[in-house]
């Protein structure tokens, strides 16, 4: 798969995210470890090259997509000199209704205090998928962790390979404000704009990061109430 980064066929996912790679360099810097990783939606392997390379032994990164994509990626992961971290591919089908979130659904059953540290979504950029995602995904990061947003400005009519003219079915898919809309701005807009427990930083026009708080720690006065 990272074999085809920077031909015509990657043209527009050959790039990693800078942003993630930059605060990921940030969190190891402070974080003796073990630290936990995820990225969802693999592209051609560009970001996840540049997070292994950073990641040590006692670190682990999971990674999202369809299956054959994570079984390839994870081939070519595993295979670098530099990479030093334990890989975990989390693999859906293209059945209709299987999706990356089911994989998160079952990991927020498994996992009651949370498991990521860092979350990269860069999904299905629709507002069902990426919607569900995030709504597990505050249950799945740890406090003080962080996820990340990619393509806020991004719609499906202004996409050069899903926009109606390039691809009509989109309109069997997909309402005329559907398309227009910016589905991932909408995720963002419901599930964490409003959450008090979240703090944003805005990045770009196109990216955020929002990180969990850290649970508040009883007063002395309620430790005595609590008697």
């Amino acid at each position: 798969m990272i074999e085809k980064l920077g031909t015509p066929e990657a043209k527009f996912l050959s790039n990693p995210c800078s942003h993630m790679v930059k605060h990921l360099e940030r969190m190891l810097s402070t974080n003796p470890g073990p630290l936990n990783i995820a990225e969802i939606g693999v592209g051609y392997g560009a970001t996840s090259v540049e997070i292994v390379k950073q990641l040590r032994e006692c670190d682990t990164f999971y990674f999202y997509s369809f299956q054959e994509e994570v079984d390839e990626l994870y081939e070519d992961l595993k295979n670098l000199d530099y990479c030093k971290c334990k890989l975990v591919p989390m693999g859906n089908s293209h059945a209709l209704y299987d999706s990356f979130c089911w994989n998160l659904g079952k990991q927020v059953i498994d996992n009651k205090e949370g498991l990521f540290d860092l979350v990269y979504l860069d999904g299905a950029h629709s507002f069902l998928y990426t919607g569900l995602a995030t709504a597990l995904l505050k249950q799945l990061i740890r406090q003080d962790g962080y996820i990340i947003f990619d393509d806020l400005n991004w719609s499906y009519g202004s996409s050069y390979n899903r926009n109606p003219e390039v691809y009509p079915e989109i309109l069997e898919q997909y309402t005329q404000e559907q398309v227009d809309t910016k589905q991932i701005q909408m995720v963002v807009d419901a599930f964490m704009e409003n959450d008090d427990q979240w703090t944003r930083t805005k990045l770009t026009d196109r990216r955020v990061v929002y990180q969990k708080k850290p649970k508040e720690k009883p007063s002395l006065l309620s430790k005595i109430f609590k008697r």
